[in-house]
């Protein structure tokens, strides 16, 4: 009868833990507006989902086309039913929201030791997960339309077919890591020097011996014919993302040390990776029969190494965000006393919680207010109606390619031809956006045909929108 209330109180613990995770990521699903970080995938998915054609916009604007892309057009096609109007940015935004949740619900599945898995005890999974639902960049990841979401569940995928392979060597989860690997290197390239990151990390976890005795040439083929299969169907759908970027040197000595504690404060739940990395090192570098805790304890500093070549961390920052929680959770659940590990997981979520309030408290101090969000998308829907009179139909003065993607959001439908530049006016296209604080510079005629509100893309930062008015509708797009 124990047991009976052992397992119901860690199925209430997962879905307790698991909704709080989703709820912390749905604050801005439903925002009318994309933010200029987010902006550039939300184009790209909308290319895919809805058959935009992009080859006259600037470079940038929308990202290449890939695997997460892809499914979140698909997903917004299911969400928004048909229709005249285009799937709002929500349509997008639930398929992020839904890889964060399946990413938080997918934990457990990495087991525990006595079953071939990672976590010594039944609590471990809660722990991690729950470190995951309070981890300031797995909840930024998963509030914002943004690629890394898919990534960070390939890269759990990942450790759950080797996990699945290691306890079950067969050719079903050779063949599932080598598919895995193929999505992975679709949606990013760069995962390549994530890849040849872990290979050594792997080597010194499992040790010359084991792999010996788990190498089976089968297997390895089974694993190259899958992923080159997966390839090969994501190279015909032209949602293979191309070689891989050249790792670069910071530059400055203050690059040096910034990069390592952004990285250490952001991805690494501020610092509580590094705290767990200290405890897989120490518990399980003295013992033979810990070979997860030795991989994750190789993993992470050659993934932090890495994360110093690219900018923002590149490829590597997302097994940093996913490692920063699964360590947390081995770590505890190495612990044999049970309230020991109850007062230390509590402490952490504790710290986590509060760290998350103040870093996504900075992270929306710019962004705009819900009814500034509705009043620019109002202020750039009108001016769809610009009669198609010159070869550039949207011209936006700016030199960053987020605002342009986030003020080309609600003119996407009708803009074949868009152009962008920071410096001088061009009377060149139908719809002129202009920041409020260069209208000094525009010619008179230009002047006069202003639209009614502003579009404010960030906190101090609004647009203003020039559009002539239709003489009559057959003139309208």
């Amino acid at each position: 009868m124990c047991k009976v209330w052992v397992s119901i109180a860690e199925a209430v613990a997962f879905m307790a833990v698991l909704a709080v995770g989703v709820w912390l990521r749905a604050p801005h699903l439903n925002a009318p507006m994309p933010l200029p970080q987010e902006a550039p995938s939300l184009l790209g998915a909308a290319a895919c989902g809805e058959g935009l054609g992009r080859a006259h916009w600037p470079a940038g604007v929308a990202e290449a086309p890939s695997p997460f892309l892809a499914a979140a057009g698909a997903c917004a096609r299911f969400f928004h039913g048909g229709g005249e109007e285009r799937p709002q940015a929500r349509c997008y935004r639930v398929f992020g929201v839904a890889l964060s949740a399946i990413f938080l619900a997918g934990i457990p599945a990495l087991g525990l030791r006595r079953r071939g898995g990672v976590f010594e005890t039944a609590d471990g999974p809660l722990w991690a997960m729950a470190f995951a639902a309070l981890s300031p960049a797995l909840v930024w990841s998963g509030r914002l339309f943004d690629p890394f979401s898919g990534q960070a569940l390939a890269f759990l995928a990942l450790l759950v077919a080797a996990r699945a392979y290691a306890q079950w060597p067969g050719a079903v989860s050779a063949a599932a890591v080598g598919a895995i690997v193929a999505v992975g290197l679709g949606g990013d390239a760069d995962v390549a020097w994530v890849l040849a990151m872990l290979l050594p990390a792997v080597a010194v976890g499992v040790g010359w011996t084991r792999l010996c005795l788990y190498w089976r040439t089968a297997h390895v083929a089974v694993a190259v014919a899958a992923g080159l299969a997966v390839w090969a169907v994501l190279l015909n759908l032209g949602l293979w993302g191309g070689w891989p970027s050249l790792p670069s040197l910071p530059s400055g000595t203050e690059a040096w040390v910034r990069a390592p504690a952004w990285r250490l404060v952001w991805l690494c739940a501020g610092g509580l990776a590094f705290l767990a990395w200290l405890g897989l090192t120490v518990w399980g570098g003295w013992r033979p029969n810990r070979r997860w805790a030795r991989l994750m304890a190789a993993a992470f500093p050659l993934c932090l190494a890495g994360s110093l070549f690219f900018r923002g961390g590149g490829a590597f920052a997302v097994p940093l965000a996913c490692l920063t929680p699964l360590m947390g959770g081995m770590a505890l659940s190495a612990i044999p006393q049970g309230w020991v590990r109850g007062l230390m997981g509590v402490g952490a979520c504790v710290f986590l919680a509060c760290w998350l309030g103040w870093t996504m408290g900075r992270a929306w101090e710019g962004v705009p207010s819900r009814g500034e969000q509705k009043a620019a998308a109002a202020t750039l829907g009108a001016a769809r109606d610009a009669p198609a009179r010159m070869g550039t139909r949207v011209r936006v003065v700016t030199g960053e390619v987020g605002e342009c993607a986030a003020l080309l959001w609600p003119l996407r439908a009708g803009a074949p031809h868009v152009a962008m530049g920071g410096g001088g006016f061009h009377d060149d296209a139908d719809i002129l956006i202009v920041p409020e604080g260069r209208l000094g510079g525009l010619p008179p005629d230009v002047g006069r045909r202003v639209r009614p509100g502003v579009a404010c893309v960030r906190r101090g930062r609004a647009f203003r929108v020039f559009a002539p008015r239709p003489e009559n509708p057959e003139e309208a797009l």
